[in-house]
Formats: structure tokens, sequence, C-alpha cells
């Protein structure tokens, strides 16, 4: 079980077996988007890399997660385009009523539409805050972020479901469409995956994570929380200390794990508090430790 006190709201969540229950304000609240819409928090920590190195699934939900917060109709179009998408694979996966497939194909258009539209204004967004705001950080690597839809847009998505059919039919789910969409990142021109060491990959995921915080913060009035787990790992002392001056720069909360002792130089003059923990106990430790 897991108790949280905000500014504006007391939250709580417990789980046994498969059974999730969430209370805010010490309301009974049954989707989970509730709870998370209220505050935005994101976490960097090895599985971070995979915002470069993982599957075009994993940025997608990156994006999904900015644009959740900062635009206020992007939950229902994507509920929207979840539910076409499901119905138009069921009728595929069975191959039952296929006539229904252009209705479906009507009901999935709409959503997309709107969807791929603020996706690739927020892509451009998160574009201009890297390369302009976070230059420090990612130091001489030219990063570009390329959002690219999951269809070709030399023709409309409409005639890219009805070109698709007879493919979609033999394998039983939807080809194309926004499910499909992917984010190409690249590093000095060239794939920022295939030619970035592991402390520039760190770097780099640090610079998405912290300019999707950074737009949540011009776009919404939510606070933002960031948990960043084995903060030193990966980077030198320079990268760290410039970490450490960029995030220090937005309004948020901020939680570091680290195995080091002592508190980074960077935080001198800061309010913050340290805690050690040994053997699954916790002890407040004094900040000059």
């Amino acid at each position: 079980m897991l108790f949280g006190r905000f500014s504006a709201y007391k939250a709580g969540i417990s789980k046994a077996d498969k059974k999730l229950d969430i209370r805010v304000n010490g309301e009974d609240v049954k989707r989970r988007s509730i709870l998370v819409a209220k505050t935005a928090i994101s976490i960097v920590n090895e599985n971070s890399f995979n915002l470069i190195l993982g599957s075009p699934e994993e940025r997608r939900q990156f994006i999904d997660w900015c644009l959740f917060h900062v635009e206020q109709g992007y939950a229902e179009s994507w509920l929207k385009f979840r539910h076409a998408l499901k119905q138009r694979n069921q009728l595929l996966k069975t191959r039952r009523d296929l006539n229904l497939l252009d209705y479906w194909n009507d009901a999935l258009v709409g959503p997309s539409e709107i969807l791929k539209e603020q996706r690739q204004i927020c892509c451009q967004r998160l574009a201009v805050l890297i390369r302009e705001d976070m230059a420090d950080l990612i130091g001489d690597m030219n990063i570009v972020i390329d959002y690219q839809p999951g269809w070709d847009t030399a023709i409309n998505l409409l005639e890219s479901l009805q070109n698709s059919r007879n493919r979609d039919i033999r394998s039983g789910f939807t080809n194309t469409g926004i499910h499909r969409d992917n984010l190409q990142i690249l590093a000095n021109g060239q794939p920022a995956a295939e030619v970035l060491s592991r402390g520039q990959l760190k770097r780099l995921s640090l610079a998405m994570v912290v300019s999707s915080l950074q737009l949540v913060s011009e776009l919404s009035n939510k606070p933002i929380i960031l948990l960043v787990d084995d903060f030193s790992a990966e980077m030198d002392q320079k990268a760290q200390k410039k970490v450490y001056e960029t995030l220090l720069k937005l309004k948020l909360q901020l939680f570091v794990t680290n195995i080091e002792a002592g508190a980074f130089t960077a935080l001198q003059g800061k309010d913050f508090k340290m805690f050690h923990v040994e053997h699954g106990k916790i002890s407040v430790r004094k900040s000059n430790q």
C-alpha cells in the first residue's frame, strides 16, 4: 500500500493479488487515469535508455505521456482510437462480418488524425527544447527528432487502410495507423542508438525526459515530480553537474538515488534532505555528511 500527501490532495493505492484500489481525498476512484492526471510524475532509470534503444512503442508512450498532461482532449481521442482499433482487429482476427471494416475504418480515422497532428506538434516542441535549452547537457551532439507516422503519408490514412485491407485480413490485425508511429532520433546525422556511448545515451535520455517536463511545466499548471535512480552511473562529474544545474532550473520536486556518499556540489545552498537506506531501513542524514 502506498500513500501520498500532495499540496492539493491526498491519494492512496493498495494492491492485493490482482485487485487494485485507488482513493483520492478519501473517495474511491475507478479509473487510474484520474489519479495520473493530477500530477505529472516521471522517472529516469536504466529503462530510460529504451527511449533511444527500445521499440517504437516506448517512444510513442513517451510522447503520449507529454500530451496526456498538456492536451485536455488527448485522452478522449486516444480512447476512441483504441476502441476503434480493437474492434477492427477483432473483425480481422475472426474474419466475420468483414463488411463492417469500412465502418471501423471511418471510426479509426477521425481520432487518429487528431492524435497524429498533436504528436507531430509535440515532437517539434520537444526538438526545439532539446536543441536550445539542453545544449549544455547534450554537449556537441547535433540531435534531430523526426516524427514518423505509421503509414505512407503520400496518401491519407483512410486510403492506406483500404489499400491494406487484404494484407490485414491475412495477418489478422491492422498493419497501418498511428499505432505504428515512431520517433527517429539522430545524433550528428546518424541513428543515435548506433553511434552514442552509454554516457551520451544517458545524457540524451535525461535531456528528452527533462524537456518533456519543461513542456508540461510551460503548458499546464500541474505539479511535477521527477525520480532519478542511480544518478552517477554512466556519467562523469562534469556531466552530473550539468544535469543538476538543468534540473534545478525547473519547478519540480526531485528525488535522486545515488551510491555516492554526500551531496553533489551543485546542491550546495539549496533546500534538500538526505536519507540513508541500509537493510531496508531509512534514516535521515545531515546534508553535510
